[in-house]
């Protein structure tokens, strides 16, 4: 759920964490208010699913204290549980990208550190030879 001051906290929990500061304060921007609805419906399909339950089709959302007391008492379970799952997923989605780009980018620094020691010892062995 969106509560304010988010940045701040994803701020903080990053400096905490040790995590990176600017991608957790940006991440923070995916949920907006034109955002929100289409994710959180998603999420509910998801849960609803899962739950072995129908989809109301006719589900809107508003950002509002009314509309979350009393809708959201149908909705919490599916709601919950979707996002838990998606949020889950797509972390490990996230989390293995990252890595995968990160040992591809060790791996290749790694090469090039290597040629430039092979290139600075035969320039020493051809200069050594004349």
């Amino acid at each position: 759920m969106p509560m304010p001051s988010q940045m701040i906290a994803a701020a903080f929990s990053a400096v905490v964490m040790r995590a990176n500061l600017p991608i957790s304060v940006a991440l923070v921007w995916i949920s907006n208010p034109f955002t929100m609805p289409p994710i959180f419906y998603f999420n509910y399909v998801v849960g609803s699913h899962l739950l072995g339950l129908k989809a109301t089709e006719d589900w809107h959302f508003e950002l509002s204290w009314q509309w979350m007391w009393h809708t959201l008492g149908d909705l919490w379970m599916p709601l919950f549980l979707g996002s838990a799952v998606v949020g889950l997923a797509l972390g490990l989605i996230g989390y293995f990208t990252i890595d995968i780009f990160w040992r591809m980018h060790v791996i290749k620094s790694w090469k090039a550190r290597r040629r430039k020691k092979w290139q600075k010892k035969f320039r020493e062995q051809s200069r050594l030879e004349k």
